[in-house]
């Protein structure tokens, strides 16, 4: 029994020093584990945005996934399905825009959102197209990109677009198809 005690006693300080002598770091394996130049300084998964201007809800943005670079270019790359909800002078949601992915180019306070691109306003108008590029501070929305916009029956083709960042007035460059147009239609206005 006595021999029994004195191989544990003996092992517990060899099996102790065996492990503080194998915790070692190897710098090579360290630096395979560190994070490259160009990765974001934050991601997040399925996050929601609100951006307000005196306490009221102006927009919306979610996607499903959100880079961010705090380092110069300072950019947002939104991934996995991306929308941006509008809001009214009330806070009442408005207009919505879709689409797969989209870059935040924070300089020069513009958005672009791409893929499968389709823009909703209040009055259900659908714009569809490839890249939407939104202009925060002159709050206007551009393509040059091939749009279709449903208005009820009817459908408007075109190439490129101009209009507010709601999608309240726009205007169509390079209409295709013909159009009965009431005094008081959007598309007259301008």
């Amino acid at each position: 029994m006595r021999r029994c005690r004195r191989s544990i006693s003996l092992s517990i300080p060899a099996l102790l020093a065996g492990m503080l002598l194998s915790c070692t770091n190897d710098l090579d394996q360290v630096a395979a584990v560190a994070v490259a130049d160009d990765a974001p300084d934050r991601t997040t998964v399925g996050s929601q945005q609100v951006h307000t201007e005196q306490g009221r809800p102006k927009y919306e943005l979610s996607a499903g996934v959100i880079k961010e670079w705090v380092r110069e270019p300072q950019r947002t790359l939104l991934e996995e399905g991306v929308r941006l909800s509008f809001f009214d002078s009330l806070g009442r949601p408005g207009s919505v825009l879709t689409a797969r992915q989209g870059i935040v180019l924070h300089q020069e306070r513009r958005m672009e959102a791409l893929g499968e691109v389709v823009f909703v306003n209040t009055k259900g108008e659908r714009l569809e197209t490839e890249q939407i590029i939104w202009y925060q501070d002159s709050a206007r929305i551009y393509t040059d990109k091939p749009v279709r916009i449903q208005r009820g029956d009817n459908v408007i083709h075109g190439l490129g677009l101009v209009a507010a960042e709601d999608f309240s007035r726009y205007q169509v460059k390079r209409v295709t198809g013909t159009l009965q147009l009431a005094a008081d239609d959007t598309l007259a206005a301008e």
